[in-house]
């Protein structure tokens, strides 16, 4: 029987010698540079073409892309246990779909990196209010009580192809569209033709 330190070791061992194999997620992989303000790691061509696309529904309604190293995982331990994570220009992405949750969750990670590189304080206070919230990003309230999760879901919701449904509360397509607008100063875009 092996017990879970000498299952733990094992992981830790196989990881290691993975380390810079080129290996979704790795930590010595180099990463492709998608222009000047994007670079990702650990990602096969088809997480590299995502990465395009996401980036394109940016430039496309000129919002400009934001300045991010996203960063691919096989599985949601590179994310803290969800499907992605934003830490300053840092996106993860623990999703091994391109389809939609994939763009969703990209998406959604690089709102969060857009709203902190464009938005000022004041329309965050101003969006807050407008969602009926009462914090920004206080890490002792609920995430769908957060306005900048909000931000982030409308942000993707905005720029996506709109099959999903926005993992937050109030989602009625008129709030949601003036959420958007407050945020980014410019209207929603059709879906079909971002």
């Amino acid at each position: 029987m092996v017990t879970k330190a000498a299952r733990r070791l094992l992981v830790v061992a196989i990881a290691a010698a993975f380390v810079g194999q080129g290996v979704p997620g790795s930590a010595g992989a180099e990463p492709v540079a998608l222009g000047s303000s994007i670079r990702v790691f650990g990602g096969d061509p088809e997480h590299v073409r995502l990465v395009r696309w996401a980036a394109d529904r940016y430039e496309t309604r000129g919002l400009g892309v934001p300045t991010v190293d996203v960063h691919f995982h096989p599985d949601t331990s590179g994310c803290y246990g969800h499907l992605g994570s934003q830490l300053g220009r840092r996106v993860d992405v623990c999703v091994e779909s391109v389809f939609e949750l994939g763009r969703e969750t990209l998406l959604h990670e690089m709102g969060h990196a857009w709203i902190d590189q464009n938005v000022a304080q004041t329309v965050r206070e101003r969006f807050t209010e407008m969602r009926g919230l009462r914090a920004w990003n206080q890490s002792t309230v609920p995430w769908d009580d957060r306005a900048y999760e909000h931000g982030a879901e409308i942000i993707a919701w905005g720029l996506g192809n709109r099959y999903m449904a926005p993992s937050i509360p109030d989602r009625d397509p008129a709030r949601l569209a003036a959420g958007f607008e407050l945020l980014t100063e410019t209207p929603v875009p059709n879906p079909m033709n971002v």
